[in-house]
């Protein structure tokens, strides 16, 4: 583990995949934890696959949680079942999970609505999946809920889209727009002149490291943002101080 600044990965996915997913990476706990330390990562934020398994995700990190902080993966087709979670496990819930793509469910869409309010209600932070497929899991969708709930944070995953020409689209929007609570996360982002170009955009305490592990490697990630040439400052608000900033709002009332 590192000796300085607290570094912490910002978008793990914890358990097994659906069979939809045939082929992609699963891991447990242990395997985790090991793959932190081999990189020099403190510690990090964790989330279910699309099985959606919040139950599974808190039993295995009950025993020991340190260094971890659990958000629930959102499944707008079960709400009865999401909802149910958050009220059993509230006090734990560091921040939520929203996947349009895999969802099939635009962020903007009534069905999300109960967990952004929820998210508003307890100022959580929220990663949404930014991705190619615009019309579903485009970054302007997450502008606009950040902008209709500024109580909780947003986090727009991938920079705002797995392409350069959407991750530097996104940062200038947001430049030009100034919501407080907008985030990007770097997460799979092999670009460093986009990463660059969004901390001279926006600034860094705009912007959270992540990998998308067991999806991405998270060493290489952390690579991409030594090739943006961080400064000192940057590279600790990136790589830690700014996701510990969004969690530490969490309404204890």
């Amino acid at each position: 583990m590192t000796s300085g600044p607290v570094v912490l990965d910002g978008h793990i996915h914890w358990g097994k995949w659906t069979a939809d997913r045939d082929g992609w990476p699963h891991c447990d706990l242990p395997l985790i934890r090991r793959v932190l330390d081999r990189c020099g990562i403190d510690g990090a934020v964790l989330f279910p696959t699309d099985a959606a398994d919040n139950e599974g995700l808190a039993r295995a990190l009950a025993p020991d949680p340190t260094g971890f902080h659990m958000f629930a993966w959102v499944d707008p087709h079960d709400p009865d079942g999401t909802g149910d979670f958050l009220a059993g496990h509230g006090s734990r819930i560091a921040g939520l999970k929203i996947h349009p793509s895999l969802t099939r469910l635009r962020v903007t869409d009534d069905a999300w609505r109960p967990f952004l309010a929820y998210a508003s209600r307890w100022r959580l932070p929220v990663i949404v999946h930014c991705g190619r497929w615009e019309e579903m899991a485009g970054w302007r969708f997450v502008l606009e809920v950040a902008e209709q709930y500024p109580d909780a944070s947003f986090v727009l995953g991938h920079m705002g889209g797995d392409l350069p020409a959407f991750q530097r689209d996104c940062a200038m929007e947001m430049a030009e727009r100034d919501l407080p609570n907008a985030f990007l996360g770097t997460e799979s982002i092999r670009e460093h002149y986009s990463l660059r170009f969004a901390l001279d955009r926006i600034g860094p305490e705009k912007i959270i490291f992540g990998s998308d592990y067991p999806l991405g490697w998270p060493a290489a990630y952390l690579a991409v943002l030594e090739g943006a040439d961080p400064t000192e400052e940057e590279r600790e608000l990136v790589l830690g101080e700014n996701l510990l900033r969004l969690i530490r709002r969490r309404r204890v009332d």
